[in-house]
């Protein structure tokens, strides 16, 4: 059994499909087939159930995956311990991070390459369920993220900080003058928000099912930056978290009226029981830094 035809194997149990895993693979179908062939052979059992163009894990197949994708992640924690071992102080370190969060990552950004300079940064911007699903699948190295209640208890995390939701808009709103708002008069205000799969929308949908709230979204946006923007003209207003406009200019955020302190947890997430890069360790110690 080889690390290649676990690979193969895995790329295709998730697309279901062996020419779209070859060609993600940079490898022939043909080759493919085969390596897949001989891993059946020396298992003794089919992992696939071949139906026209699409391939399905068979219950076997289902079964062995879970192994052979610890097999990968182990096989390439090995190589990164080598690396480390030899002081190499180069390579590439893959970071998620959700928009909300970008000014933190900014100011780490700026003390970290001055430390590391030859070490490539890779950065990934999305929401807090497409890194997760990233993570899980060991294409980044940690995410930055904040916490939604009751998810991602399969990763490691480690808290950085606390950051209130709060009810923001431009100093030119009608509102801006408000010293806090009620959960009343924020139903009744046009809103634009992140669109559904961040965090901080997980957080406002838990609060209006709480208090069977019913918010009037006008428009929904997968970027902060852009939310932010959008605000500047004085007719609308958002649901952001403390950190998401922080230094951002002519910007007012108001305490929203509420039993519930309204606080998200922001949190660098670690695959389970994976090596952690010693560049990975350092960029986390960076942020722990400018969190200060």
């Amino acid at each position: 059994m080889e690390l290649r035809q676990l690979k193969y194997f895995k790329a295709a149990c998730e697309l279901q499909n062996f020419s779209e895993a070859a060609r993600l693979l940079h490898i022939s179908q043909s080759t493919l087939s085969q390596q897949i062939k001989q891993l059946e052979e020396e298992l003794d059992v089919l992992l696939f159930d071949r139906i026209g163009k699409r391939v399905i894990p068979t219950e076997a197949g289902m079964a062995f995956l879970p192994y052979a994708h610890k097999a990968i992640q182990d096989a390439e924690s090995g190589k990164q311990i080598i690396r480390d071992l030899k002081g190499i102080e180069t390579g590439t370190l893959h970071i998620g991070a959700t928009y909300s969060l970008s000014p933190l990552l900014i100011s780490a950004l700026s003390t970290f390459t001055r430390a590391y300079p030859k070490i490539k940064l890779d950065i990934t911007f999305a929401t807090s369920e497409e890194l997760m699903k990233q993570l899980e699948d060991n294409q980044l190295d940690f995410v930055l993220s904040f916490k939604p209640h009751g998810m991602y208890d399969d990763f490691d995390t480690e808290p950085l900080f606390t950051s209130r939701l709060r009810f923001v808009v431009h100093q030119s709103h009608p509102l801006s003058g408000l010293s806090s708002i009620t959960l009343k008069r924020l139903s009744e205000t046009p809103l634009i928000l992140p669109e559904k799969g961040f965090a901080t929308r997980k957080k406002i949908e838990r609060l209006c099912k709480e208090y069977h709230l019913t918010l009037d979204i006008g428009i929904e946006i997968n970027d902060v930056h852009t939310i932010i923007h959008a605000l500047k003209d004085g007719q609308w207003a958002t649901i952001l978290t403390q950190a998401a406009i922080r230094d951002e200019a002519n910007i007012v955020q108001i305490p929203i009226l509420c039993p519930d302190r309204l606080t998200s947890e922001a949190c660098l997430f670690w695959p389970q029981g994976s090596y952690r890069k010693k560049s990975a360790i350092a960029f986390a110690a960076h942020l722990q830094q400018a969190t200060g």
